[in-house]
């Protein structure tokens, strides 16, 4: 078949003779137009082929659309809400701020979650880490209003649930009972009392109706996701490629910033310049 798909554009070739470019194509359009049934017949015999010639186009459109959106997204950061009152690892004044969206239950989560407070325990100078919350069922809703109410009271024993409840995902999820969870909270000394109350404190629900509120203006429907200097960071990554990610942002937002034009020095007033 690919034979006479080549025979057929030959001729148009032959009887052409000397043509530019542009009409030669209109030829082969023309040829094809006619003869539809050749490039099915092609289509069918060289499936496979086809088939890895659109998952190749596929992919790089795909992977135009990450660069597209990258690129817009250093030159207009998303904004998240960081608020005073709620825990926050790492230095507040360092240069990257990683704005965490996750959910106790989701293991792709809880890989995430071992990458970036891993870099901002070995890192402190370089990272800050916000946690916020995207629960995609009651249990991870749950789950997200003990961690708020334990901060409530100590910022240090809600990280150290954080860690245990991803730790013990699994038996979260299968924890019927609640006795996973008493254990987690017993084994970080939470006295159960003061987190009762903690828990009836209207404000936790308004932090996670926020955190939900946001990821949704950022278009953020998947977890986790990153907000790196506000820049999105979707999925878990290694932690080495995880810092690359870093690394090519902060770049690339020394470079737009360094590329812009500046603002040269006006007289508003000339007379009193003088």
């Amino acid at each position: 078949m690919l034979k006479r798909i080549a025979l057929a554009l030959c001729f148009v070739v032959m009887v052409s003779g000397c043509v530019n470019k542009q009409i030669l194509k209109d030829q082969i359009a023309e040829v094809i137009r006619e003869n539809p049934q050749i490039v099915i017949d092609a289509m069918r015999e060289n499936s496979m082929d086809m088939l890895a010639i659109v998952e190749q186009g596929i992919d790089q459109r795909e992977k135009l659309k990450r660069e597209a959106m990258l690129v817009a997204e250093i030159k207009n950061p998303y904004q998240p809400r960081i608020w005073a009152e709620r825990p926050m690892l790492g230095n507040p004044d360092a240069p990257v701020t990683i704005v965490e969206y996750t959910d106790f239950l989701c293991p792709y989560c809880s890989k995430g979650a071992k990458v970036v407070s891993r870099l901002v325990n070995e890192q402190p100078e370089k990272y800050k880490l916000v946690f916020k919350h995207l629960p995609m069922h009651k249990n991870s809703r749950e789950l997200a209003l003990v961690f708020e109410a334990i901060a409530q009271f100590n910022k240090s024993k809600a990280y150290k649930f954080h860690d245990l409840a991803f730790d013990r995902q699994k038996e979260l999820y299968e924890d019927k009972e609640g006795v996973v969870l008493g254990k987690i909270l017993e084994e970080i000394g939470v006295n159960p009392d003061q987190l009762q109350k903690s828990l009836n404190s209207p404000q936790l629900q308004e932090f996670l109706l926020a955190d939900e509120k946001e990821a949704g203006e950022f278009r953020i429907d998947a977890t986790p996701t990153f907000l790196v200097n506000g820049v999105s960071v979707r999925g878990y990554l290694p932690a080495d490629r995880f810092e690359q990610m870093v690394d090519m942002i902060m770049e690339k937002s020394a470079k737009m910033a360094s590329a812009e034009t500046p603002e040269g020095e006006v007289c508003e007033d000339c007379l009193n310049q003088m």
